[in-house]
């Protein structure tokens, strides 16, 4: 298969699988996700001499990749959703989403096919820029095709905002951690403690949102004091403990004691709530549009983005840093490293500290946006799910990880159950007992999820996008097993 048809393909099985789950105007949606995959996948591949030529070759493979996201769309309207609801009209809708996905997947793959003809870096830097566009114009494109997905997005990019501080530990420094969500949760009550009526401080969000970010990097560094003789699982192990600790802590320091000689000193004092959590949690406040508020979205949506933004310059920074080469070397090699004259103590507790600053800063945004925070939204699974997310999308890749984390929290937050849903009622209609008692709503997604990540660790166990340190890491062996394979077929 060559990298074109490859490219085309991929991106029309994204854009109609999203139309084929989702139905109504999603079309719209899955056609410029479908263009964009596709044109950066020719772009990268497919060398074009004018920005007209690039233009026609990106709109082309564009409208293949669209004729996924129409059947897929035509498929949803004609004949599922007739046979989930006898009673569901509106296949006008069904054929003009079908249509508009169809045409803005050739528009949008012929745009990023023409920006590519431009000369480096320009044609990078346009590249970010029409993504960037696509992403700022989002809320309104969701409010104009009533998609209503603003209030998942949200938690998307917070997580996505997480992975990117694991990347740190684990990408860039080679420290598996196992219990990262400990610090997504040392950020979110930090925020609670101080932004909340609950101990009386009501301190604003904009001051919060710092110190979280500062206790969680000391809790960083508290963490990784102890495992620094310590590598590979036994790190995990002493990593995963940590995470554990920590929701059992703030679900228990409702009734804190402190005993000093013999005199109570603190007797049934409530710190973190319990399992009742924190609320309700202070919320932003900004000239001109006042406090941030549940039911809009929209200043929640660019907020993150700008901490997104913030946060992935700031990583840059570190990773092209003395601190950051120190990091890759140590991955590479921990003892070459120490006899090149590195730090090894010192580089350690700093990718703690940086990787646990940004899961606090997540923590503090996601605490202010539900206003509430509970132990049981950290358990051991957030910090698998953000492993997954990581290694997925290619360990120390920035670009690699973002994608990563999108694809799976999206498909995890949306196209999953409505996917799983979708199943349901298919089951329920149908004339078979056995199909009738299934219950698959709660249990399919998460059979589709591993299932995806069994296949792609097969095919592609260096993520979508790795670096090429690990790209070349993963397949240093291909080389010199193609050369014994010609030497035997030459002998032969």
């Amino acid at each position: 298969m060559n990298k074109t048809t490859r490219a085309w393909l991929t991106g029309g099985i994204f854009g109609g699988l999203i139309a084929l789950i989702s139905g109504g105007l999603v079309g719209f949606l899955a056609g410029i996700i479908a263009g964009m995959v596709t044109g950066l996948l020719v772009a990268k591949h497919v060398v074009q001499r004018t920005p007209m030529e690039g233009f026609r070759r990106g709109a082309q493979n564009g409208l293949i990749a669209g004729m996924f996201v129409l059947v897929g769309q035509l498929l949803r309207g004609l004949l599922i959703n007739p046979i989930i609801d006898p009673h569901h009209a509106g296949l006008h809708a069904v054929y003009t989403a079908a249509l508009g996905g169809l045409v803005l997947s050739g528009l949008v793959a012929g745009l990023f096919g023409a920006v590519n003809t431009l000369p480096a870096p320009r044609n990078r830097a346009w590249s970010v820029g029409l993504i960037v566009l696509l992403v700022l114009a989002y809320p309104w494109l969701d409010q104009l095709l009533e998609l209503r997905f603003m209030n998942e997005i949200i938690p998307v990019i917070v997580f996505v905002l997480m992975a990117l501080g694991l990347n740190i530990v684990v990408g860039y420094a080679g420290l598996l951690d196992l219990g990262y969500a400990a610090f997504f949760a040392i950020g979110a009550y930090t925020t609670g403690l101080l932004a909340s009526p609950h101990l009386g401080v009501n301190m604003s969000i904009w001051i919060a949102i710092w110190i979280s970010a500062a206790v969680a990097a000391i809790f960083g560094l508290i963490l990784g004091a102890p495992t620094l003789p310590l590598r590979g699982d036994y790190l995990a192990i002493v990593t995963l403990g940590f995470g554990e600790i920590v929701p059992i802590a703030v679900n228990n320091l409702d009734k804190l004691n402190i005993n000093i000689l013999g005199y109570n000193v603190v007797k049934d004092f409530d710190l973190t709530g319990g399992s009742k959590g924190l609320n309700p949690i202070g919320r932003p406040w900004l000239p001109f549009i006042g406090e941030f508020r549940a039911d809009s979205p929209i200043p929640w949506y660019y907020l993150i983005l700008i901490i997104m933004a913030f946060s992935i310059f700031f990583i840059m920074r570190l990773r092209d840093s003395r601190i950051g080469r120190a990091w890759m070397a140590m991955r590479e090699d921990e003892l070459a490293a120490s006899s090149m004259g590195i730090d090894i103590v010192r580089t350690k507790l700093m990718a703690f500290s940086m990787g646990a600053t940004f899961s606090g800063f997540a923590g503090a945004f996601y605490g202010s946006y539900i206003s509430a925070i509970f132990p049981s939204s950290f358990a051991f699974d957030v910090s698998v799910m953000l492993l997954c997310m990581v290694i997925l999308g290619g360990m120390g890749n920035i670009t690699g990880v973002i994608v990563g984390g999108l694809i799976i929290q999206l498909a995890d937050r949306l196209f999953l159950p409505q996917l799983s849903q979708l199943v349901q009622k298919l089951f329920e209609k149908s004339d078979i007992a056995v199909l009738k008692e299934l219950n698959f709503a709660s249990d399919f997604r998460v059979l589709l999820f591993g299932l995806t990540l069994v296949i792609m660790m097969n095919i592609r166990p260096e993520g979508l996008l790795p670096s090429a340190d690990v790209r070349a890491e993963l397949h240093s062996g291909d080389d010199d097993d193609a050369v014994v394979a010609t030497g035997v077929k030459q002998t032969v």
